[in-house]
């Protein structure tokens, strides 16, 4: 029952906020065998559930999240967030050593991961993160896939904004590269339109697309003599 609440909450926030949500191209495909580590850029409040989203809804995959505030917002975990706070490397420790139980267990499993560690605006771009993280992080869990993976909301001349969500090349190993990779991803969203994409998810229509009002003209004919 709380894991359907939660959900509820999720998609009414995803269409209450964006117009859609996209894949650009088609929905990417992964081995059912092997977890997926999705490296993003945190730049809209959203980002989690977007990426909740493709994984869980898009592609039947099984999602966690680390998430620095989930005291704050315990409800998440019944969507797949875990504690990951600053000031706590004790229960950090225990949510890395639960993600490693979890890909174990569920290898068509998927982890959203967001290396600059904090929300920040779009027009900071991609914040440095160095590679030390993804190199131990490779160490600790079992064989998965990383894929850099890039989150931009922009807007196609409606009233709500559509939420594109770009999978680059993945890759075996951490390769000390991931932020070049991410911002290069990153960059081409954000500077040209997708000539494809596949709509996963249909928010909340403009008035333009909803409300047709000409039975109404001419109770206004009046004000334009």
């Amino acid at each position: 029952m709380m894991r359907f609440l939660v959900t509820r909450l999720v998609l009414r926030g995803l269409a209450s906020a964006f117009r859609r949500v996209c894949w650009v191209g088609e929905p990417p495909v992964w081995p059912a065998d092997t977890p997926v580590v999705l490296y993003a850029n945190h730049h809209h409040f959203f980002d989690g559930h977007l990426l909740w989203y493709a994984l869980h809804r898009g592609l039947g995959r099984s999602f966690s999240v680390w998430m620095e505030d989930w005291d704050r917002f315990p409800m998440f975990a019944a969507c797949g967030a875990m504690p990951f706070p600053a000031d706590d490397p004790a229960r950090r420790l225990a949510t890395i050593r639960r993600t490693v139980t979890r890909m174990r267990r569920r290898p068509m499993s998927g982890l959203a991961y967001f290396p600059e560690a904090r929300l920040h605006a779009p027009e900071e771009g991609i914040h440095p993160f160095g590679s030390e993280a993804f190199s131990r992080f490779d160490r600790l869990f079992p064989p998965c896939l990383w894929v850099p993976v890039a989150l931009h909301v922009t807007w196609w001349g409606e009233s709500l904004p559509t939420a594109l969500i770009h999978a680059g090349e993945p890759h075996a190993h951490s390769t000390g590269d991931e932020h070049q990779r991410l911002e290069r991803l990153w960059s081409s969203l954000r500077n040209e339109r997708p000539a494809h994409t596949t709509v996963l998810f249909d928010g909340q229509k403009s008035p333009d697309e909803a409300w047709d009002l000409r039975f109404s003209r001419r109770m206004f004919e009046r004000y334009l003599r």
